[in-house]
């Protein structure tokens, strides 16, 4: 088992899942968690130098180490000293991104054993914690859309679906409809498709699910706004494709697809009109010139 570990990566989830392959090998630990933006260097040290009674093994996470990402004041010559003379406990580093031009990385290099973890889209990840359950690609789609581009919801949700169909191991749109909470991102686009397809009826109930799940309604224009402001960039990009769209307005592509296909439904007059309305509303709204559950009621009835 190695002792000295450095995960570089930038993806929460993914690096929980690495530390948890580590620790699942051991079968007697203390896990201690440290933010190193908090603590000196010199307390780890001294944890992993000392030896739990019960003849425990440690596992000590060092969070943020600036030292490893840009130059600082760090001393590192109790680190170094450690590190060439490590003892049986198990030091994991995590960083964001090593930054190779520092002596102290090219050192950490020689004797750490370095995990990348590289990001991967949402299809993949629903797939590789799939385990032994069966997802069709259109309905992993159908549960994005609803769920989001979160990776954190999207573990969860996963988790609630397979305890729903651990007998039978099979998960469908209809078991999604029944377990999964609807994201409101993905409701304020249903939202905008209800108002290009005039289906006013679809609006109402649109906005009663916002109201019923306590969403406020200076969120849902705050999303609105964005959501119009991207469908609106999109269209003047509309020349380019929609990963350097994506890459362009530092946004994940799906939702650029989307933005692609409701602007053929509204000018780019339109959208700006839109954009205005709803500033207007909202300044009414906080300086209490109107309700603003029935203003923003009337102002989405009449887009």
């Amino acid at each position: 088992m190695d002792k000295l570990i450095l995960i570089e990566g930038e993806n929460p989830v993914l690096i929980q899942k690495e530390i948890d392959k580590i620790i699942n090998k051991l079968t007697n630990y203390e896990l201690i968690k440290y933010d190193l933006n908090e603590i000196e260097f010199n307390k780890i040290i001294e944890d992993l130098d000392t030896y739990d009674m019960f003849l425990k093994q440690k596992v000590i996470i060092g969070y943020n180490p600036l030292f490893l990402i840009e130059k600082t004041d760090f001393k590192e010559d109790k680190l170094l000293k450690y590190i060439n003379n490590p003892s049986d406990n198990i030091l994991i580093l995590v960083v964001n991104k090593l930054n190779n031009r520092l002596k102290l990385v090219t050192e950490i290099k020689k004797v750490f054993k370095i995990i990348t973890i590289k990001n991967i889209d949402y299809s993949t990840f629903i797939e590789n914690n799939l385990e032994n359950y069966k997802m069709n690609k259109s309905t992993i789609q159908y549960f994005l859309n609803k769920v989001g581009q979160n990776y954190n919801i999207i573990e969860s949700e996963l988790e609630k679906l397979k305890l729903y169909k651990v007998d039978k191991k099979i998960i469908t749109k209809e078991d999604i409809d029944l377990v999964s909470n609807r994201n409101i991102e993905s409701s304020i686009f249903d939202l905008i498709d209800s108002i290009v397809k005039k289906d006013k009826k679809k609006v109402y109930e649109l906005y009663e699910h916002f109201l019923s799940s306590g969403t406020e309604i200076i969120q849902i224009m705050i999303m609105l706004a964005n959501q119009i402001r991207l469908i609106y960039n999109v269209k003047v990009l509309n020349r380019l494709s929609d990963s350097e769209i994506s890459n362009l307005l530092e946004v994940h592509e799906y939702p650029v697809k989307l933005a692609r296909n409701k602007g053929y439904n509204y000018s780019q007059k339109e959208l700006l009109n839109m954009l205005y309305n709803l500033a207007i509303l909202d300044e009414d709204i906080k300086s209490n010139k109107c309700l603003q559950n029935i203003s923003f009621l009337t102002f989405i009835m009449q887009i």
